[in-house]
């Protein structure tokens, strides 16, 4: 295996290369986002949120299956990498989401389209749009589920640079699809969906072109290994229930406010969500920079190591992540008034609790991946049923019972993280000795600690200052300022902030 140094160095420069690639789309994708709204209008913008979330509701098998591909391939690399164990795995997973694949279909264009056409509250005269729009989602999550296990051969072998590629990709996709949108006649709402659905089959043929070139094994066969399957099948039962949970609490949420709120609402969270995936990515870059390198560490058995990337990947990647979302969560109304010319009604309050929802998520975020790399799966995804389960069920009950739909994302901070996230880590120490004494005094008391120290003096100031253009400006930027300040005096120990500083001198020299 790779020494440490080496390991090290190679996070950093994938994670850096994605980081600042992400800036430039999330400007990108926000300002689009405020495009397609005024273009849309809040009625379509919310009708193409919900319809695309019932076809998302099939993307926890996507999910699923790319992770059991990414873990069992990044095993065998930490092993050493024999060719012909990684062919026989990329076959046996591209057989596994072309049957998906298939099952998706089947369920889409029969259980779907019924839902879709008796449950959604969409207006008569947009029926048909929207059956489009549900089409156009269907087939592109079919290409999005046949380019999984490519994706997943990316993320195994580190080749984070791809990303940015497609990164550029995605930059001049979103902002042709905007023009084309400005400019066509017709129904925009079927437009946008039909573009969205022509980038899905050219993000499909890169990848396909580009693994094929760049993996020797990336070569599919018809086969069926029976050992292999009931391996990924182990593995993958429990991830795939956990996925069917998530995108359920997800989807479910967006189905129930429609439900009870009408489109309009439906759009309000489409946007917050926006916001949200936008902040995520962040973070997101980094996760997916370290998750190869705690698998390979636990499959060669250096548990150090692994409790090691654990905590400190916990930490950075809350770090990268709360950076941003201090500004946001001060000042969020004037922000998504800069952002949208008009806001709909409860964005801003869902953006808060979605931002909330995500910062405790990323406390459970590398610790998952030391989960999967374990594979002893089987009673903490059990706990994370009951979990999902719980927050669908007392969110309904939440609405049910008359209250506003902000409830239902308080319940799931409660239920969620309140109650489950300590139990998570109990189950762990129980199963494969995990460190949770270790894990608290290195991530969860200096993330606590930098989350008060950075946002407390900017609420209470906020409180006492009278609103105004300047004073909004100068609480985003100094807040952002001393949020990184204090990640770096205090959030980071001091061999990370040398390491750090040396790293961006070198880049600028």
């Amino acid at each position: 295996m790779p020494s440490n140094a080496e390991n090290n160095k190679k996070i950093a420069k994938n994670t850096l290369a994605l980081y600042f690639r992400q800036i430039i789309v999330m400007i990108v994708a926000l300002f689009t986002s405020r495009i397609v709204l005024q273009t849309l209008g809040v009625e379509d913008y919310g009708i193409n949120n919900v319809v695309g979330g019932v076809v998302a509701m099939f993307g926890f098998i996507s999910g699923t299956l790319s992770n059991i591909t990414q873990r069992f391939i990044s095993v065998e690399l930490g092993k050493g990498g024999n060719l012909a164990v990684l062919r026989n795995i990329f076959s046996t997973s591209m057989v596994l989401h072309i049957a998906a694949a298939v099952v998706v279909l089947i369920l889409a264009q029969t259980v779907g389209l019924w839902f879709l056409n008796t449950h959604l509250v969409i207006p008569a005269e947009r029926m048909a749009a929207a059956n489009w729009v549900y089409q156009f989602a269907v087939f592109g999550f079919v290409l999005t589920l046949l380019n999984a296990p490519l994706t997943a051969l990316v993320i195994s072998h580190e080749d984070m640079h791809v990303f940015g590629y497609m990164g550029i990709f995605d930059v001049v996709a979103r902002l042709i699809t905007v023009y084309l949108l400005v400019v066509v006649a017709g129904d925009k709402l079927v437009f946008f969906a039909l573009f969205g659905f022509a980038v899905s089959c050219l993000v499909w043929v890169f990848y396909f072109v580009y693994c094929r070139r760049k993996y020797k094994y990336a070569r599919f066969r018809w086969g069926w290994d029976k050992v292999l399957v009931k391996e990924m099948s182990g593995f993958g039962g429990y991830t795939l229930g956990n996925s069917f949970f998530a995108v359920l609490v997800m989807q479910g949420t967006n189905i129930m406010l429609n439900m009870f709120f009408g489109p309009a609402v439906n759009a309000a969270k489409g946007l917050a969500n926006a916001v949200n995936t936008a902040l995520l990515s962040f973070g997101n870059n980094f996760r997916f920079a370290l998750t190869p390198q705690i698998t390979m560490a636990y499959a060669a058995g250096d548990m150090e190591k692994t409790w090691s990337l654990v905590e400190r990947g916990t930490r950075l990647y809350y770090f990268l992540f709360f950076i941003f979302s201090v500004p946001l969560l001060l000042e969020t109304e004037f922000v998504l008034s800069l952002w949208l010319k008009e806001v709909p009604e409860y964005t801003a309050i869902f953006t808060q609790l979605m931002v909330i929802y995500a910062l405790f998520c990323t406390f459970l975020s590398t610790f998952m991946s030391a989960v999967n790399a374990s594979g002893k799966l089987k009673i903490i995804y059990c706990a994370s049923y009951i979990n999902n389960g719980l927050m669908l069920v007392f969110s309904y009950i939440v609405l049910k019972m008359g209250y506003p739909p902000q409830y239902v994302f308080v319940v799931q901070i409660l239920v969620g993280f309140v109650i489950f996230n300590p139990i998570y880590f109990v189950l762990a120490k129980k199963l494969f000795n995990f460190p949770i004494g270790f894990f608290a005094k290195k991530a969860l008391i200096p993330i606590f600690f930098v989350s008060a120290v950075s946002f407390l003096p900017f609420y209470f100031s906020n409180k006492l200052l009278s609103e105004s253009f300047f004073r909004s400006c100068a609480i985003i930027i100094t807040s952002m300022l001393w949020t990184g300040i204090v990640v770096m005096f205090i959030g980071l120990r001091k061999n990370e902030r040398v390491k750090i500083i040396a790293f961006v001198k070198r880049r600028i020299k």
